[in-house]
């Protein structure tokens, strides 16, 4: 397919990588992967299989040849030949089509999954993910986002356009990206006794709001309107350590950031806990300015939310 509008940022994203940390280098991979996973399950790919994450939309792009893709995540007012495409939804192309997307009503990113996946440059942790920062992934390897003119190789096109059944979401599984606010579950960790119990119940008590620098390496929180700020963070003399997706640090001026999939590898600011796996899928999701809550929850509890998840998506 040829890319004729990029649109805000679109990237090719699969799972991310694995096992590069302590090359210094991130993990990359989709924002959300609740809606990457049903895209790839609607197409009948594979866990893993890179597709196109589309932040904000406005993304145009031509079908060359024939086969089965799928929208999820946002809603992107999406058209095919100007005919409306569902959200959630499988559905085919054929040689020639022209996909349309507008910009998302609710929700901040979408994905494109297709039959056979993307056949772009696989690099370091055999990823195909893009990262900018790190110029890796993307469609030459390089770390670029899509720009216009791009082309990106299909595969399986013909077996899938004619093989595939069309079908779509249940209604169950298809997140209401415009409840407020967004409850972020919490695992805490042992940082949090040092911390104290006064500003632990001040960060599960207070509503917070997603800043609009926010990006793929952090979301970052101010208190909502009327909200108390959160008293300054004590000085601790802390060693920098690995962090994971999720990490909350809390700054000098109390404020939380939320470690996203593009986040550092080492850090040393004080860390009440991590958000949990299945929370940063809707964090993913998460607008400037919604507001957002972060509640604890017992680890065996969140364990079995993402042996759940997993157990639904990777199933060969």
């Amino acid at each position: 397919m040829k890319i004729l509008q990029p649109g805000v940022l679109s990237l090719v994203q699969d799972a991310g990588r694995q096992g590069v940390s302590h090359l210094g280098l991130t993990q990359g991979g989709v924002m959300d992967r609740h809606a990457w996973a049903w895209g790839n399950r609607l197409v009948g790919n594979a866990w893993g299989a890179a597709g196109l994450e589309i932040t904000v939309g406005g993304l145009q792009l031509c079908f060359y040849g024939q086969g089965v893709a799928a929208l999820t995540g946002a809603e992107l007012q999406a058209r095919l030949n100007d005919a409306p495409l569902r959200n959630w939804c499988s559905f085919r192309f054929s040689d020639g089509d022209r996909l349309q997307l507008g910009h998302a009503r609710q929700g901040m990113r979408s994905y494109l999954a297709i039959a056979g996946g993307l056949k772009t440059p696989v690099g370091l942790g055999h990823s195909r993910s893009t990262v900018m920062r790190e110029k890796l992934g993307g469609p030459d390897g390089q770390g670029q986002a899509l720009q216009a003119g791009d082309w990106l190789t299909l595969s399986n096109l013909q077996v899938s356009h004619d093989a595939l059944p069309l079908c779509s979401v249940p209604l169950q599984w298809q997140p209401d990206y415009c409840d407020e606010p967004v409850i972020l579950q919490v695992v805490e960790g042992y940082q949090a006794i040092s911390l104290g119990a006064e500003r632990i119940r001040a960060l599960y008590a207070m509503d917070w709001q997603l800043n609009a620098a926010s990006g793929r390496m952090a979301a970052l929180f101010e208190p909502a309107p009327g909200a108390e700020s959160l008293l300054q963070t004590p000085a601790m003399s802390l060693v920098s350590e690995g962090l994971v997706a999720g990490s909350i640090q809390l700054l000098p001026n109390g404020r939380p950031v939320v470690l996203l999939a593009e986040r550092q590898t080492l850090g040393g600011y004080p860390k009440p806990g991590a958000v949990v796996p299945r929370s940063l899928d809707r964090l993913a999701q998460v607008r400037p300015g919604q507001r957002v809550r972060f509640a604890p929850v017992q680890p065996e509890i969140a364990e079995q939310q993402e042996q759940a998840f997993q157990r639904f998506f990777r199933v060969t």
